[in-house]
């Protein structure tokens, strides 16, 4: 994938952990990214934190999450157009996304707005994604079999 000049994403450059084209991925539906976030917390819930940490750990190493992992969605690096490394995954949920939450605190709920309003945009990726430079892509349906 590449950024065009108006902020919108492309898919036609991004490459899986194998080298191989990844194509037919195509940025993640709103509803399944909610969706995985709600899984991610669900899972948190059930594992009590500690085997939702561990399955993680793994995951992050692959650009997932758990949550992200059951839906077929892979978090992808836009500067090396290849998964998101674990370093990159921690540092978009152990910081960016922190300092969304501490922002959306701060000005008592409107951060979050404009954070939603980025992830409800034609590119699809919330504040943290931009900072981050990662993309949400979403596996071809075929590949689901």
């Amino acid at each position: 994938m590449s950024t065009a000049a108006r902020g919108r994403v492309t898919r036609r450059d991004y490459r899986l952990a194998d080298g191989a084209p990844a194509a037919g991925w195509r940025p993640a539906a709103r509803w399944r990214r909610f969706s995985a976030w709600v899984l991610d917390l669900a899972l948190f819930a059930v594992t009590l934190g500690i085997g939702w940490s561990m399955w993680v750990w793994r995951d992050w190493a692959r650009g997932t999450t758990p949550g992200k992992s059951l839906l077929g969605l892979t978090v992808f690096d836009t500067d090396t157009r290849r998964p998101a490394t674990r370093n990159r995954m921690a540092l978009r949920a152990l910081v960016y996304q922190v300092v969304v939450v501490l922002l959306g605190v701060v000005t008592l709920g409107l951060g979050w707005l404009y954070c939603v309003g980025a992830a409800l945009g034609a590119n699809r990726r919330t504040t943290y994604d931009e900072w981050s430079r990662a993309v949400l892509l979403e596996r071809p349906r075929q590949a689901f079999r």
